[in-house]
């Protein structure tokens, strides 16, 4: 009986332990920093290249990035059937190729679609012309075919 007893208190006093630390651990949210320096003292030592790398500028609204070379591409296909989607693309990819020659195909996967992406415009009007020609060449992809914003690559003749 008293062997009842004592393990009885003893897995009370364990439990009554627990509860008061779990109800410590919710109400206190250390600062990651506080916890890493409180008990010593820490000096960082920062190279200034590395300062300014990490230095961050929000853009402005009218003003693009600098590196990002933002314009219009044809969406011809788009696609997640797991079993087909890539072939079909690369079949349409081959299609619209040797139809249209002077415009660079795009065959992409961004789980869980594959898409084939149509030409580097400048502007939505360019853009909005290839997609008017392809969807003459090829009425059959006329319901997929869409203008999308995406990154181009634009050469510097281009851009002039």
């Amino acid at each position: 009986m008293s062997k009842r007893i004592n393990l009885f208190l003893a897995l009370f006093i364990l439990s009554l332990g627990i509860t008061c630390r779990a109800e410590k651990a919710e109400t206190e949210h250390p600062d990651i920093i506080e916890h890493i320096t409180a008990d010593s003292i820490h000096v960082i030592i920062q190279d200034e290249e590395v300062a300014r790398l990490l230095e961050y500028a929000e853009p402005t609204k009218n003003e693009p990035k600098k590196n990002d070379n933002i314009g219009y591409r044809v969406q011809v296909f788009s696609d997640n059937n797991a079993r087909t989607a890539r072939n079909e693309a690369r079949s349409k990819q081959r299609s619209v190729g040797n139809r249209f020659p002077q415009y660079r195909t795009y065959v992409t996967y961004s789980a869980p679609y594959w898409r084939l992406k149509v030409g580097d415009f400048r502007t939505q009007a360019e853009a909005n012309t290839a997609a008017t020609a392809i969807r003459r060449a090829f009425p059959g992809f006329a319901s997929e075919i869409r203008v999308v914003r995406d990154r181009v690559n634009i050469s510097k003749t281009q851009q002039q």
